[in-house]
Formats: structure tokens, C-alpha cells, sequence
């Protein structure tokens, strides 16, 4: 059964990156930054609005240098994160749990949608599961009495390397520092308590480096912080729902990140994992919650935000920024529904373990299962850049929105080779969204006579239709209506313009 659990998590990781669905515009943003620097220049701000760890960036040229610049050669890093944090995190999760236990905290991990989403996104959210699991494991594996020098070395370049490749890898060094330093002085070993002092030193210089470096620099605007305004807790809060904040946010982190469908369901099992080790294991407690307490705090400090929704199944996923915090929230769920099952228990308490246990694993296996293999596809826009090139001719005029600029930039990069006729067109992007009276002044420029390519890309959450309906009917009066193609999340029309 153990096999098998791997087996499919590997597959649903991986099916959708051997299928190679396109980029959606935020992969594209970052893939440019990517491909259109040297390593040494991913140090400075990016492009775009894009922020990332610089390791994960280097991670990223390394693997196009060596693979090409296509979808899968992008991919390829965060898709060895998410196959290798499967192992890592059952490793983890098998040094707590019973054999039973695990095998469920297992299964959930090799479900969970968005940790199978962004296996396949040119994204850092997979290796920030990665480096959070490899902080947890070495942590645990340095508590030991037998941890040799090596273990504590392990600590140290994990969290030393982690800060440079995860953002969010510093509350977790902090989290692990600081429960597993406190625990060493409370009982009495003090050598320990000095080595965590020493390893946690290292830490923190390695992320002052990387924070003088790069991270101070990272967004200039602020334009991030702004963006993700509404993931931040109210401070101070001025009403009953600012109030409900935290109740509110623990709830909803259960249905987004974690992918659960009934969010009351597991936010009790993780309540009764608390419960089971509290008073037995505090340690394990501690390790697996201080990570979290420090991204609250950071939030609450306006640093990082905490997002999370109610939405269940929606991509982009709104918690992607503390996607790391799932693994440990999963083993706890794990570990309450597992603490139903314990010997003397009624018969009833233990068939609530087995409902709760089917409840939480049954909707993401037919979630994957619907999904499998390609996966969640937000907009498909090759096949369209590439019917673009395929009859193409000199004179076309190109028209995008503002959602397909990166798009098109990457695709006519891509594609340059068997569409050279791509390499050609200099597109005109309409400005910005809503904006209809400059629109309409931008499609009345256009070269009369001329064959217009309309290509919209649409964000899943923040539609454009009204846009595209609009910018339709304008070309619809100055021409007439060709082909028009459609593919998830995108569309393409050809004019001809009148003389």
C-alpha cells in the first residue's frame, strides 16, 4: 500500500509536467526574468513585479542552461521538489506516527491539489515545501541523543542554504531554533542549548548576507506588500469581523492552502493532534506550530502576509505564500484522526475516525482523479501564438491584452525556430483593463485593410470578459470576423479590416 501511495503521488506530479500545458502569465513573467538574464544579474530586482528567491532562480537558470528553455526544462526544479518532499516528508511524518498513521498523512500529502499543482509551476511554493520539510527533518534528527556531528551539520546547511532558496525558510529556522533550543535548556542540557544558539547564529547571518544582498532590494514599490494587502490581520481591529480574523483564518487555511474540502472536519483533527502530543510530546507540537507562529507574527508586523480562502479547488491558490505551512498541519491531522483509532477505544469513537478519515481523503482523490494527467490548466496559449505563425503574413497586426504580453513574449521566443514569422511582429497591447475609451482609440489606429490577430488571455479569478466583449465589437464595426479559436482561459480572432 505504501508503494502504491508513492506511486501515485509521483504520477500526479509528474503527468501534468509530461503533458507540458502552457504557461499562465505569472510563470511567464518570472520565466523571462529568467531567460533573459545572466545568473549574476538575478541578484538585482526583477522584472515585472517578480520576486523569488535568489537559489531558486540560479536552480532555475541551471536547469534551462541544461535543458532548454521549454515548459518542462522550467518546471523541472520545482517538480524534483515535489517528488522529493514526498520522501522527506514521509521520513518525517514515520518517526511520530504509527505505521497506519503515516500511510494516512501520506495519502493526503500525495493528494493535496496544491501541492500537486505547483510540482508543476515555475514557482518557488514547491521548494519552499522542500526546505521547510528539510528544516524539520534535520531539526528532529539533531534532538536525538544519538545525533552525531554530521546531523548537526545537516541542521546547519539547511537552514544557512534554505534562507537563500525559500523565503519563508527563515520562520521556519526561527520556529526549529527556538523550540528545539528552549526544550534543550528546559531539560537541562545545556551544551545543546549553546549548539542550537551557534547553529541559529549561523542562520541569521546567513540571511542578513542574503537579506543585504538581495532581499531589501527584491520589491522597490512595494508593490507586493500592496497586492497582498487583504492576507495581512487586521491591526488594530475595528469590527467583529476584524475580530473573527483569527478564528476565521484558521478555518479557512484547512480548505486554502491545505486543499481540504471539509476545513471544519480537518481543523478538528488538527486541534486533537495538538491535544494527543501536547502534554506527551511537546516537542513534536513545537516543531511543527513555531513555524507558523512566526509567519503570524511577521504578519501581524506587516512583513508577510498570511493569506488564505474559503474557495475550495481555484487556481492560483490563494495561500501559495505559506504553502510550506501544510506538511506540518497534515501530520497533525494525521495524528488526530489517528488518536480515534487507539487501543480501548468505543466502537462508535472509532468508526468517527474511519468517517473522518474517508471525508478528508475521498474529495481530493476525485479531484485528481478528474484532473489527471494533464492537470489545472489556467490559459492554453501556445496552440494559439502558434496558429498565429503557422498562416501568417508580412503585415499582420498582432493585438493583445495586457494578461497575454508576457505570454506572447515568451511563446514568440520559444516558438521563434519553427514560426520565424513570429520574430516579426511587434504587437499592440491594449492598455490596461477597463479602460474602453482607450481601447477604442488604439483599434481605430490600426492599419486599414489590414489581417488582425486578437489574442485575449483571461485571469481565472479576475475576469476580462466584459474586455473582450467590448474590444469584439469595436473590430466587429471597423471589419469583419474570421476564425476564432478559444483553448481554457484564452481566445484567438482574425480580422480583416476594412479599406
Amino acid at each position: 500500500m505504501l508503494a502504491l501511495v508513492f506511486v501515485v503521488g509521483m504520477l500526479l506530479r509528474s503527468a501534468p509536467w509530461a503533458f507540458n500545458r502552457s504557461l499562465w502569465v505569472d510563470e511567464a513573467r518570472l520565466a523571462l526574468n529568467i531567460l533573459g538574464r545572466p545568473a549574476g544579474a538575478l541578484l538585482q530586482p526583477l522584472d515585472d513585479r517578480q520576486v523569488a528567491p535568489v537559489g531558486f532562480l540560479l536552480l532555475e537558470k541551471l536547469a534551462v542552461q541544461l535543458f532548454g528553455e521549454g515548459e518542462r526544462a522550467l518546471r523541472l526544479v520545482p517538480l524534483v521538489a515535489g517528488i522529493a518532499s514526498m520522501g522527506l516528508f514521509y521520513a518525517l511524518a514515520r518517526r511520530w506516527l504509527s505505521s497506519a498513521e503515516a500511510l494516512f498523512a501520506l495519502a493526503l500529502f500525495a493528494l493535496c491539489p496544491p501541492l500537486v499543482y505547483y510540482s508543476s509551476e515555475v514557482k518557488q511554493y514547491s521548494t519552499d515545501v522542500l526546505v521547510a520539510l528539510a528544516l524539520l527533518w534535520a531539526g528532529e534528527r539533531s534532538a536525538e541523543r544519538t545525533a552525531r556531528t554530521r546531523d548537526w551539520l545537516a541542521l546547519v546547511l539547511a537552514g544557512a542554504a534554505g534562507v537563500w532558496i525559500s523565503h519563508p525558510a527563515a520562520f521556519v529556522c526561527a520556529g526549529v531554533g527556538l523550540a528545539l533550543g528552549l526544550r534543550a535548556w528546559r531539560q537541562g542540557e545545556i551544551r545543546d542549548a549553546y549548539r542550537y544558539a551557534a547553529v541559529s547564529a549561523t542562520w541569521a547571518a546567513s540571511f542578513l548576507v542574503s537579506y543585504w544582498l538581495v532581499l531589501r532590494r527584491a520589491d522597490p514599490g512595494g508593490y507586493l506588500l500592496q497586492f497582498w494587502a487583504d492576507g495581512f490581520p487586521p491591526v488594530p481591529p475595528r469590527s467583529l469581523a476584524d475580530l473573527l480574523w483569527p478564528a476565521r483564518t484558521f478555518i479557512a487555511f484547512f480548505n486554502d492552502p491545505a486543499g481540504l474540502r471539509f476545513a471544519g472536519l480537518a481543523a478538528a483533527a488538527f486541534t486533537m493532534g495538538v491535544l494527543r502530543w501536547l502534554a506527551a510530546a511537546p516537542r513534536i507540537v513545537a516543531l511543527l506550530v513555531m513555524p507558523a507562529v512566526f509567519t503570524l507574527l511577521a504578519s501581524l508586523l506587516g512583513r508577510y502576509p498570511f493569506p488564505t480562502s474559503v474557495a475550495h479547488g481555484s487556481f492560483p491558490v490563494q495561500g501559495r505564500l505559506i504553502l510550506f505551512l501544510v506538511p506540518p498541519a497534515l501530520i497533525l491531522i494525521a495524528a488526530g484522526v489517528g488518536w480515534l483509532f487507539r487501543p480501548g477505544r468505543p466502537v462508535p469513537v472509532r468508526a468517527l475516525g474511519a468517517v473522518a478519515a474517508i471525508a478528508l481523503l475521498v474529495p481530493p482523490a476525485l479531484d485528481a482523479a478528474g484532473r489527471f494527467p494533464r492537470g489545472f490548466r489556467i490559459h492554453d496559449v501556445r496552440p494559439l501564438v502558434e496558429e498565429i505563425g503557422r498562416p501568417g503574413q508580412d503585415g499582420d497586426v498582432v493585438v493583445i491584452n495586457a494578461r497575454a504580453r508576457p505570454l506572447w513574449r515568451y511563446y514568440a521566443r520559444r516558438l521563434e525556430a519553427s514560426r520565424p514569422l513570429l520574430a516579426g511582429f511587434d504587437p499592440v497591447e491594449l492598455g490596461g483593463t477597463n479602460r474602453w475609451a482607450v481601447y477604442d482609440a488604439q483599434l481605430r489606429a490600426l492599419p486599414k485593410g489590414a489581417r488582425v490577430w486578437l489574442l485575449y488571455a483571461h485571469h481565472p479569478t479576475w475576469r476580462t470578459d466584459k474586455d473582450e466583449a467590448f474590444v469584439v465589437h469595436v473590430l466587429d464595426a471597423l471589419g469583419e470576423q474570421g476564425e476564432v479559436k478559444r483553448a481554457p482561459g484564452a481566445s484567438l480572432r482574425l480580422y480583416r479590416l476594412g479599406g
